[in-house]
């Protein structure tokens, strides 16, 4: 045998030897002893309690007009914002031929039963967005806006004759004096002639990205010269699109829901839940594994996608809230992230992991001033989702698994 094949033949069989012995089980004995022992912990006595604000709907992805479920909704308004388009009414190379307030729904029975909704301007402005609520509407009238009536209503479909949605389109070319002043507020408003039962939804600002967001179109053309001084007139038409809007939600004509526990956003109803819990509620330097708010629901009248969201109190504001739960503006602030969560219930429970939140209390990093619970803004605001708090074979609780060394 040639030495180099020697050697190789000498290698291969070192190789399989550490293979096998590498691969043959040995038991590895240690004396290592686990001492960490599992627990569970249920709270039972959760303080549970209804408190309500005025409704504000400004990230919901409609606008709503007229009456549902006693809720009263008698206008929305729409803010539309600044842009360079507003400076075609004083250009002289720009002939406007028309210039249309849109709005768009998606329901085509609507489009032969509309009701006597109309549209109004004014230049000034008439609400925030983020805090304006019923309370701030008490003897509002609209008398000295600009009336622009009722709208034309224009269904659309698709390449198959499909019906996709409507538009309800005003012309407002004779307010382009206003609407080209730089130093007002173009806001809309919109409702209905009488205060009878009609009902409409629309889309607002939030429900797309432009496409169906309430807007003004500016039809116009524009004429320039060429370099053979030859004249040329584009016909085009420019959007300009809405900065805010908000529907005004009265539900004051409500019937009172005492018990069970509900939430809704378009009466304003929230939860305040508290419980017993704290730093000597385990052992010392236990470990949560899992801790699950677990909340029975009696009645479900919620949509697909019906988001809650929970909320930990950031202070003590508990006592320096009087005996009322009816409040103009909500008292409790929440901490946020990374403890605020949103998620849907089933058809029978809420059930939502407080762990992170639990675990900081028992570590001395947070302090239990319970949670807020809250309808997430996008859900429909005429759902509402009904909590047991009474019940004899299930209850609202708190189930934690954790674990501790027993040394």
């Amino acid at each position: 045998m040639k030495p180099h094949l020697f050697f190789h033949h000498k290698v291969n069989l070192l190789f399989i030897l550490l293979i096998y012995v590498c691969c043959t089980e040995q038991p590895i004995e240690s004396d290592f002893e686990s001492n960490l022992i599992i627990k569970t912990l249920s709270i039972n006595n959760l303080n549970i309690s209804n408190y309500s604000v005025p409704p504000n709907l400004s990230t919901n992805e409609r606008l709503y007009i007229g009456e549902k479920n006693g809720i009263q909704i008698p206008f929305s308004f729409i803010k539309i914002g600044s842009s360079n388009y507003w400076s075609y009414f004083n250009d002289s190379t720009v002939t406007l031929d028309s210039v249309q307030f849109k709005l768009y729904f998606n329901d085509s029975l609507k489009s032969s039963d509309l009701g006597p909704l109309e549209l109004y301007f004014s230049p000034d402005s008439h609400f925030n967005e983020n805090l304006s609520t019923y309370l701030d509407y008490e003897g509002f009238s609209i008398s000295g806006w600009y009336a622009l009536g009722a709208p034309m209503v224009l269904d659309k479909t698709d390449s198959s004759d499909s019906y996709t949605h409507s538009e309800l389109v005003w012309g407002i070319d004779s307010l382009m004096s206003l609407l080209s002043d730089s130093g007002i507020t173009r806001t809309f408003a919109l409702k209905f002639a009488n205060s009878d039962s009609n009902f409409i939804e629309l889309f607002s600002e939030e429900a797309s990205i432009e496409e169906k967001d309430p807007k003004v179109v500016l039809y116009y053309r524009r004429t320039s010269t060429s370099s053979s001084d030859s004249i040329i007139i584009d016909t085009l038409s420019n959007s300009i699109y809405s900065s805010a809007d908000l529907s005004i939600f009265d539900p004051r004509n409500v019937e009172n829901i005492l018990s069970p526990i509900s939430l809704s956003n378009g009466v304003g109803e929230r939860v305040l839940l508290t419980f017993p819990f704290n730093a000597s509620s385990l052992q010392y330097g236990s470990v949560i594994r899992s801790a699950n708010l677990i909340m029975p629901i009696a009645s479900a009248n919620i949509s697909e996608d019906y988001y809650i969201i929970i909320d930990p109190i950031e202070n003590d504001s508990l006592n320096n809230i009087d005996s009322t739960n009816d409040f103009s503006e909500d008292p409790y602030t929440g901490i946020g992230y990374p403890y605020r969560l949103s998620n849907m219930p089933d058809s029978t429970e809420y059930i939502v992991s407080i762990k992170n939140i639990l675990q900081n209390i028992i570590l001395g990093n947070k302090n239990n001033y319970g949670f807020k619970i809250v309808s997430e803004e996008k859900n429909n605001p005429f759902d509402s989702i009904l909590f047991l708090s009474n019940d004899s074979l299930t209850s609202p609780r708190i189930e934690i698994i954790y674990i501790y060394n027993e040394n």
